[in-house]
């Protein structure tokens, strides 16, 4: 069954956000030789905007300013070159639209300013732009790429982003000049960062927009304009939330959860993920990455409580990212850990047959599977009355059992890619009558 297209749409909130981003300023500071009207020639869109520029800063004369002298002009007036961003990792259904039409999906992939990703559910993408800087979405995220520039006056980067629905993670690189922009909006609030690591996300229920900040500090302020009203500094281990009523609420982020028993082998159908109980949280989320930069995601699962089950992978070595959600919805600081997936099912059945009593087991796993049975008289803890070791089939037939209650189970031995890995079935209670 084919996925149905994702589609995205314009709203009237992505044209307000670029007029908030235009009418933001870069300033310059004259040097020896500079004057107003060949700054406009070389720099700006159209040169006659240079009188534009003129009224603004309150300059008399645009052919003799003083050495020194910072003006500020609005980015709208300015030239610049489309910035570089490619398609560094995705998974399951992505749409990305361009110029209106639908691109294929492919590692490497050119993302221009316009650009409209989505992701679907159990599907991520991660994007890598120019400078290094790197944004990943998780499911259900809707995102635009509003600006994806370099600025020729400031040779500075001009980047916003637009989350309209779920959520992104921008691992920023530390920005080095005063005129670099990177920017992330929501319909409600506008956030600003000069090199972190920070998750934005759009509730759907509320239309509420969380920002949280786990490595640095962004600028959040409600609206459209980063500096048209108070922004609220968000340092590391906070987040904050803007409503659609225009309130801001700040809070101490959960810290990281503990992940019980982290280095076992996930063997099981299912992963199986215990945490720690912590105080404040109301669930936990995974994220399972096959790198360490948890570039290339290939499963979430967030769950009340403290166990969480996500679906099965093939075998391999992959990482783990731990968060706790608090009571308010905030998804807390990351714990990442590194574990081994190795599938490997057991179970079994007994019963009476034709001749004797019929234990059978199946299970799943790669490679070279060598079975154990062992069965004990009266107790567990009992030594072995059959222990049969070297097993390649799947059912064992005992016949002559004496009444009594015997408790029994079955281990395998698998080799696969040159590792073995041993497991063996919970203990059976058999009970033989007269």
């Amino acid at each position: 069954m084919v996925a149905a297209p994702l589609f995205l749409a314009m709203s009237l909130t992505s044209v307000q956000a670029q007029t908030a981003a235009d009418q933001e300023r870069a300033e310059y500071t004259f040097k020896r030789g500079d004057t107003l009207i060949e700054l406009a020639a070389k720099y700006l869109r159209k040169a006659s905007d240079y009188r534009t520029v003129q009224r603004l800063n309150r300059i008399s004369n645009p052919r003799m300013i003083p050495v020194g002298k910072t003006i500020r002009i609005p980015f709208r007036l300015l030239k610049y070159r489309s910035s570089e961003a490619s398609l560094s990792a995705f998974r399951g259904n992505v749409s990305i639209v361009s110029s209106g039409r639908r691109l294929a999906p492919e590692k490497g992939l050119d993302i221009v300013e316009g650009s409209q990703l989505a992701t679907s559910a159990s599907s991520f993408l991660t994007l890598r732009l120019e400078d290094g800087s790197r944004i990943s979405m998780p499911s259900n995220s809707n995102v635009r790429i509003t600006r994806l520039r370099h600025i020729l006056l400031t040779d500075s980067i001009d980047y916003e982003i637009a989350v309209d629905k779920g959520r992104i993670r921008s691992k920023v690189i530390p920005l080095d000049k005063k005129a670099d922009r990177y920017r992330v909006r929501t319909p409600v609030a506008v956030s600003a960062v000069r090199g972190t690591d920070y998750r934005t996300r759009v509730d759907t229920a509320t239309g509420s927009a969380f920002s949280e900040t786990v490595e640095g500090k962004i600028d959040v302020a409600v609206g459209e304009d980063i500096g048209a009203g108070e922004a609220l500094s968000v340092p590391a281990g906070t987040g904050a939330s803007a409503s659609v009523t225009g309130s801001l609420a700040k809070e101490n982020l959960l810290p990281p959860p503990e992940l019980l028993n982290p280095a076992k082998v996930q063997s099981e159908a299912q992963l199986e993920f215990q945490v720690a109980p912590g105080a404040g949280a109301l669930g936990h989320q995974i994220v399972v990455s096959t790198d360490a930069g948890f570039i290339d995601i290939i499963a979430e699962q967030k769950n009340d409580g403290t166990e969480i089950s996500v679906p099965g992978l093939p075998d391999g070595r992959y990482y783990a990212k731990a968060t706790a959600i608090s009571q308010s919805g905030f998804e807390g600081m990351p714990a990442a850990y590194t574990f081994k997936r190795q599938l490997s099912t057991l179970s079994g059945s007994a019963g009476k047959g034709d001749f004797g009593y019929r234990f059978k087991w199946d299970g799943e796993g790669n490679g070279t599977r060598i079975y154990r049975f062992q069965l004990m008289e009266g107790t567990k803890q009992a030594i072995p009355i059959v222990d049969e070791d070297g097993l390649v089939d799947d059912v064992l037939t005992l016949s002559d059992l004496p009444v009594g209650d015997y408790y029994w189970r079955v281990g395998v031995t698998q080799h696969s890619d040159g590792e073995t890995f041993q497991k063996w079935t919970e203990f059976e209670k058999l009970t033989v009558s007269g």
